[in-house]
């Protein structure tokens, strides 16, 4: 309240004493002017857009507010505003005080106020400049900060504190326990499971025969043709070999006729049991493996298959029906013996790069898919185990009626022998297609006949290569060879381009049978001469590249070399083809009613149209995640000792939590191919896939390390021993723990790479770090303040430390002064809002507000 001291205002009113009142709000930079006339309020005025300025002299204190606008209305009946007998300045007031207006204070000298408009009243009335002012100030503090505060005294609940500690370390140890129940080996017998008969009669005949026939197939991605007019057919118990050098689509024309995915145009009839299906039916009795093993390293191989089993198999199925039909696939595919070793990965090895593949296979098979197809199923295997493989494959269509399709490169001799349909490509085109035993035939009236001894997979690979390749000029033609028994010790690639060179310039127009024996004869009786032919060979290479290279350049407008369209057009007139041809429109205008059955329907009778429930799929995939993060503990067991071992407080232990948060990077990316193929192949929905990943690491990972670390480091630094403050303090923790793993979830998810996650992700977290508020004052942001509200490490530094320090009261005694500060003043130097009533629930909101939006 401030006194008036202008002295002819006095005069005019010496029993009724003006007054003035003048307030100010930093928070929104306005104030407040109120005149009054015998302690009744006669006008009032809001001033805006206010600075304040401080002014230190030696001996002297001056305090000023400016306020650029200013506005003021009377209040009606008071003295000047139309009270009996006195002047109405309402008038006046309106249209005249519009700012601005100045407070000023300087000690020992009084205060004034100022505006142009009210001066000039002033000064024709009562004859002053301005309104003279004698202040008493004052200021609005929290009240554990007025000097001489003496806080309630906290009562000591040590005791308390420590059984809350102990019960956060049982249940620590109690969730060791669980993992270790959950994760622990189980021996699986073949005799633990029996079956009702009619349930085991049931799973031995619910397979239904499948034949496959396409006809017309083509693929077309940005207006270039990548497959062109592909046909042929593969029965029950059959197998059918895509072969092709590498980028003759095989793996696209797979892809298609498996009904995956594509970006491009997809073109053609693909029949199955001579009725056209939809996309999602035909998933329904197929199956897919992957050329990559994308197998949880952890598991068992009988976890591996039964997890599948239990994932895509119905719902009404019985969990002993599953288990058996998981020991059956097994079985099938002679796999049985190793059910209890684990999977394994390139640091602990475990079982084979065979085996493994045999694994990926069971997996699709446990659902009894009627048409299964695999992707390069030998890739990075040994002429041994490839042979294994393939020969596991055959045994399951003959044995039990199967349609398996898969591409290979380019296989030996003895798995070639195992094929019964064969399709081969070409850059696109289809250079045959039918079974196996006719391909020599086929070859023969071609004039491109196989040699004898020689491996006709390698033949035809050189045969289409060679197609393939531009004409050599002179000097390249005339490059001889090496002979067949020194080709022996090159590679596939090597032996391939090599003889693909000799049988195409033989079937030049200037060639003639003799030639081609000449050559024969040449490939069996040359002595070796791959030393003194090394040059040639090299040159050879070196203009192979060079053709690759430019074919990559310009891959879009060439047309089929002459040698690749002589071989389309032979094989499109031949029998071979038009028998194809004749069976592929048969079935085409077959009766529905015949004797092939509707895949699609039985399917739907045998095995019911549900899967696995949202529920079932998340108890199912938050077991396998519970499994795997037991059996791979170095992850688990580095969080555990960094949160012993680093006992720190507030900033650094947010540090300390904030960056083992990027463990968080590779929860996703190491299982991203495994989740793209299980997905692909319908094992689970996206969202309970998720679900799990996200609990199974939260539990483990997020929410038992502040437990472990708070009730270790709270007693022994001293903090404040209420049980209600330590329950606080460990809930800070686990939400901000919670917040930042959200955040570098959702940076793993949204990039591939995992090097580019873990830097931003560092880059996040440094930011966060920069305005938590201990490096960079709150205050001095101005208006990047904001900077500071959406740092989660601002939220849990404010919440700490408020929670810690609000009724805290410090006490010095320094030359002679008793120094008596709350600790509340300290929070509002580091910028940390302490007076707010409930700024420990304000500062959680933030860490529930960052990890909901990021997990969703």
């Amino acid at each position: 309240m401030c006194d008036v001291k202008n002295t002819a205002i006095l005069d005019m009113l010496p029993d009724r004493p003006p007054q003035v009142t003048f307030s100010c709000d930093s928070n929104d930079n306005s104030c407040k002017f109120q005149f009054w006339v015998g302690r009744v309020e006669s006008f009032y005025c809001g001033l805006d857009a206010c600075t304040t300025k401080v002014e230190q002299g030696s001996n002297t204190k001056t305090t000023t507010y400016e306020c650029e606008n200013m506005q003021c209305s009377c209040i009606p009946g008071r003295f000047i505003c139309g009270e009996d007998g006195s002047l109405n300045i309402d008038d006046f007031l309106d249209d005249m005080i519009k700012g601005p207006g100045k407070f000023t204070c300087k000690s020992g000298s009084g205060c004034r106020f100022e505006e142009p408009g009210m001066n000039e009243l002033i000064d024709t009335f009562f004859g002053d400049n301005y309104i003279s002012l004698d202040c008493d100030s004052g200021e609005c503090l929290h009240f554990s900060q007025v000097p001489g505060y003496v806080g309630v005294p906290i009562p000591d609940n040590t005791r308390w504190v420590a059984f809350s500690a102990a019960g956060a370390i049982l249940f620590v140890l109690s969730s060791f326990l669980l993992l270790w129940y959950v994760g622990r080996d189980r021996k699986h017998g073949v005799g633990e499971i029996s079956l009702p008969e009619n349930e085991a009669f049931k799973l031995m005949n619910e397979h239904v025969p499948a034949s496959l026939h396409f006809s017309g197939v083509s693929y077309t991605l940005g207006g270039r043709e990548i497959l062109s007019d592909i046909s042929g057919c593969v029965k029950p118990g059959q197998v059918m070999a895509i072969m092709g050098a590498s980028g003759a689509g095989k793996t696209t024309f797979l892809d298609i006729l498996a009904r995956r995915r594509k970006r491009g145009t997809v073109g053609g009839t693909i029949l199955v049991n001579g009725r056209e299906t939809t996309d999602s039916e035909f998933r329904r009795f197929a199956g897919f493996v992957d050329q990559e093993d994308t197998l949880m390293s952890t598991l068992t191989v009988y976890e591996t298959v039964l997890y599948s089993a239990l994932l895509r198999l119905p719902r009404d199925m019985s969990l002993e029906a599953k288990k058996y039909r998981t020991l059956e696939t097994m079985n099938e595919l002679g796999i049985l013996g190793i059910r209890d070793m684990r999977i394994g990965d390139s640091g602990h090895r475990s079982i084979s790069g065979g085996e493994k593949r045999r694994v990926s296979i069971a997996c699709e098979l446990v659902t009894s898919p009627s048409i299964l197809f695999l992707d390069e199923p030998t890739s990075g295997l040994d002429a041994y185990n490839a042979f294994n493989v393939i020969d596991s494959l055959v045994s399951l269509a003959r044995n039990y009626n199967r349609t398996v399709l898969f591409t290979i490169h380019q296989p030996r001799s003895n798995i070639v022998a195992l094929f019964d349909q064969l399709v081969l490509l070409a850059q696109g085109r289809l250079v045959y297609s039918g079974d196996v035993s006719r391909c020599h035939e086929f070859l023969a009236d071609i004039g491109q006949s196989c040699p004898p001894g020689f491996n006709l997979a390698d033949y035809l690979i050189d045969l289409t290569t060679g197609a393939n390749l531009d004409a050599r000029t002179q000097d390249d033609s005339s490059l001889e060879a090496p002979s067949h028994a020194d080709s022996s010790n090159l590679d596939d690639e090597e032996r391939g381009f090599l003889h693909s060179r000799r049988s195409l310039h033989s079937s030049n127009g200037n060639s003639n049978a003799e030639s081609t024996s000449v050559d024969e004869t040449e490939l069996q009786t040359r002595p070796n001469s791959v030393t003194t032919e090394s040059s040639a060979f090299v040159k050879r290479k070196t203009s192979q590249f060079l053709d690759v290279i430019r074919g990559n350049q310009n891959k879009a407008n060439t047309p089929l070399s002459p040698r690749l369209a002589v071989l389309v057009e032979a094989y499109a007139a031949s029998d071979i083809a038009t028998g194809v041809r004749a069976e592929i429109d048969s079935f085409a205008h077959r009766n529905p009613v015949d004797e092939l059955p509707d895949v699609v329907e039985e399917n739907r009778l045998l095995r019911g149209r549900r899967g696995a429930s949202w529920l079932m799929q998340f108890r199912i995939l938050s077991g396998r995640a519970f499994k795997n993060l037991y059996r791979d503990p170095a992850l688990l067991m580095a969080h555990y000792l960094s949160s012993i071992i680093l006992a720190c407080v507030f900033f650094f232990s947010l540090a300390l939590f904030g960056f083992s948060c990027l463990s968080v990077i590779g929860l996703f990316a190491n299982e991203r191919l495994l989740y793209m193929r299980e997905r692909a192949n319908g094992y689970y929905s996206s969202f309970t896939y998720f679900s799990s990943k996200v609990l199974f690491d939260i539990l483990p990972l997020r929410v038992v390390p502040p437990l472990v670390f708070g009730a270790i480091v709270y007693r022994l630094v001293g903090l404040v021993p209420e049980v209600a403050t330590f329950w606080k303090f460990l809930l800070i923790l686990v939400l901000f723990n919670l917040a930042t793993a959200s955040a570098v979830l959702l940076i793993s998810v949204a990039f591939a790479s995992t090097s580019v996650a873990s830097l931003v992700g560092t880059l996040i977290m440094l930011f966060n770090l920069l305005f938590a508020g201990l490096l960079v004052n709150r205050e001095s942001l101005g208006r990047a303040s904001w900077l500071s509200t959406i740092s989660f490490f601002h939220a849990a530094f404010e919440a700490l430390a408020v929670n810690e320090l609000r009724y805290l009261q410090l006490k010095e005694s320094r030359y002679g002064v008793e120094i008596d500060l709350p600790a509340a003043t300290i929070l509002n130097v580091f910028g940390l809002r302490a007076q707010v009533r409930f700024t420990f629930y304000s500062s959680r909101i933030p860490l529930f507000a960052y990890s909901i939006p990021a997990l969703w």
